[in-house]
């Protein structure tokens, strides 16, 4: 698979070290993501879809943001070709991202 074609596909990310991603929401080294960008460069941007700027605060405030994952971060991606109707699918628990 090219990585342009993880543009807006719900992928699987395996992380190495994924403590100095908690600020960004990501809790854990196993996470599901809408891949918004990638950069061959630099790693993969994905959408967190309940930031919340303090995560212990009381503050019901959440917001979609853009997270990027650098490639040191990544261990592994998996993609899922054959499902269909994956985007965005209610069972889908997107892991780390949602408090």
């Amino acid at each position: 698979m090219i990585l342009d074609d993880l543009k807006d596909e719900v992928v699987l990310i395996k992380l190495r070290a994924h403590e100095d991603l908690v600020i960004f929401g990501i809790t854990s080294p196993d996470i599901y993501a809408k891949v918004v960008e990638v950069d061959e460069r630099v790693g993969v941007w994905v959408e967190n879809p309940k930031w919340r700027p303090r995560p212990d605060s009381t503050d019901e405030a959440v917001h979609v943001a853009q997270v990027l994952i650098r490639w040191e971060y990544i261990i592994g991606i998996m993609t899922f070709p054959e499902r269909k109707g994956f985007k965005g699918e209610e069972d889908i628990k997107p892991i780390g991202f949602v408090p």
